[in-house]
């Protein structure tokens, strides 16, 4: 590579940091004044707590609580924020993240409410991520980010926008990285944190990559497939759960659904599953839709 190529990739590199710390300092600042529980996520949080990124990502990411969502989505629009697609190839499920740009920003910002492939209520997992969270100062001021386990879990997750993004894996760099800056204590938190955001089957790799003793496997929550599917509670059956679980987990996890006694299929299944085809295949294709009306 020409130096001026590699001075052009620093300055895009440099304007991207400065566009998402902007981004990040602003939204975050918003979610103050509107009493929204949310957290910067991403490089600088990385960085932050003793970890390494591996480039210079397109987008601010910030977690937010799911109760509040929709709240911040609207403020951000009324500010100037549109709503992009999501990029890749064809999913089922609608994007687990809400992607949004500005005219005045050369990076975007990522808003995540639930995570997939941890299947526990999203209200629950959140609520763990926050008993976490820190501050930092970031070019000044200061804003609230992951703590580091959290941040751990995060990072290696390659399913953040569901199957569709796990193409762009970068499990194996971060898992290097942890197994030298957790301590006994931190690994020991993460597999409980695991657990009781019931990402057992998602983050099976991680936790036997650091020495932990893998957890069970479980099914989706109720609270998860309402809010991952957009429908009513009564719309939940465990064949819709089942489902879901094939649909976010990758080859590992989708393995211990067969082999765990809630995702086996047994014969007496046979005939309701039948009968409730139709409104599992209305709940899932029609998830789309109803997320483009929630957030539209």
């Amino acid at each position: 590579m020409e130096p001026s190529d590699e001075a052009a990739q620093r300055s895009r590199a440099d304007l991207l940091r400065e566009s998402k710390d902007h981004i990040a300092i602003e939204t975050i600042e918003l979610c103050r004044e509107l009493s929204i529980r949310a957290m910067l996520g991403g490089g600088p949080v990385l960085t932050s707590n003793g970890l390494m990124s591996p480039a210079v990502a397109k987008n601010a990411s910030i977690v937010v609580d799911p109760a509040s969502i929709r709240h911040l989505h609207s403020a951000l629009r009324e500010r100037g924020w549109r709503d992009v697609a999501p990029s890749g190839r064809y999913r089922i499920l609608p994007s687990a993240r809400l992607t949004l740009v500005h005219s005045d920003e050369p990076a975007g910002l990522i808003l995540y409410s639930v995570i997939p492939g941890f299947f526990a209520d999203p209200e629950e997992t959140f609520d763990l991520i926050w008993e976490r969270h820190k501050e930092i100062e970031l070019r000044g001021q200061t804003v609230r980010v992951l703590g580091r386990v959290v941040s751990a879990i995060l990072a290696s997750h390659d399913g953040l926008d569901g199957r569709a993004s796990r193409q762009r894996s970068n499990f194996e760099y971060f898992v290097e990285q942890f197994r030298v800056v957790l301590n006994d204590h931190e690994r020991a938190v993460v597999g409980d944190m695991v657990a009781k955001m019931g990402g057992c089957a998602e983050m099976r790799r991680l936790l036997e990559a650091i020495g932990v003793a893998p957890c069970a496997f479980t099914l989706p929550s109720s609270a998860y497939v309402q809010w991952r599917l957009q429908v009513h509670p009564a719309e939940v059956t465990d064949q819709l759960k089942r489902a879901i679980a094939l649909l976010e987990l990758a080859a590992p996890g989708r393995a211990m659904l067969r082999q765990s006694t809630s995702g086996a299929w047994r014969p007496t299944d046979v005939g309701r599953s039948l009968c409730s085809l139709p409104g599992t295949l209305r709940s899932i294709f029609g998830a789309k839709r109803r997320w483009r009306e929630t957030f539209g």
